[in-house]
């Protein structure tokens, strides 16, 4: 079973002198045995919110050359106000907010196995700054039918994308034939309340 630490907090008050270390070594020693945990944070570093400025045809292509504004990160890639990206998938268009894969960013797909990381490089002769990101390349599903769209009401351009997502998360993977016998522990509701009484 797997247990956030971020929705864990949701259900109970936390301490401020018990760090998420302390609360883990108490879990394993006082409720479950903790197989794995599993820090996501870095997985999706380098990882922001964008607007998609302009998106013009590449022709005889695919692709589109789009100009993209990451708001106050803009400035760390580009000396313009827009960061230039060359995208392959049909749904791109301007006035979006998209998931942008930094230079220097690991695709998360690959993080943990060949760890791809990307940077600047040159499609049909056009220079692109990283990727936009379909939810397949973010690790978190299987659809790769084109870039994943954000709602403009959960995010803005130049967002921490693991920040405005909760994805800033530690996962506690943990043994389930070590809770046989606590099945009111098998929710996180369950969980969370066993863990207030450990607190």
């Amino acid at each position: 079973m797997k247990i956030s630490l971020n929705e864990l907090k949701n259900y109970i008050k936390i301490p401020a002198e018990i760090s998420d270390q302390t609360l883990i070594e108490l879990i394993g020693s006082r409720l479950v045995e903790v197989e794995e945990v599993i820090n996501l944070a870095p997985k999706y570093k380098g990882i922001y919110i964008v607007k998609v400025i302009s998106a013009e045809k590449i022709p005889d292509t695919h692709l589109t050359l789009c100009q993209v504004d990451a708001g106050e990160k803009t400035k760390d890639f580009s000396s313009s106000k827009t960061v230039q990206v060359v995208c392959g998938a049909p749904n791109v268009h301007m006035g979006m907010l998209a998931i942008w894969i930094a230079p220097g960013a690991i695709v998360p797909a690959t993080y943990g196995g060949e760890n791809f990381k990307l940077g600047i490089r040159k499609l049909r002769g056009y220079e692109s700054n990283g990727m936009l990101a379909a939810i397949d390349e973010l690790d978190l599903g299987a659809c790769h039918t084109g870039i994943a769209e954000i709602d403009p009401k959960t995010a803005q351009p130049g967002d921490d994308f693991a920040a405005a997502f909760d994805l800033n998360d530690t996962i506690l993977d943990v043994e389930n034939k070590s809770l046989t016998h606590r099945p009111d522990c098998f929710g996180l509701i369950g969980f969370a309340r066993e863990v207030a009484g450990i607190l």
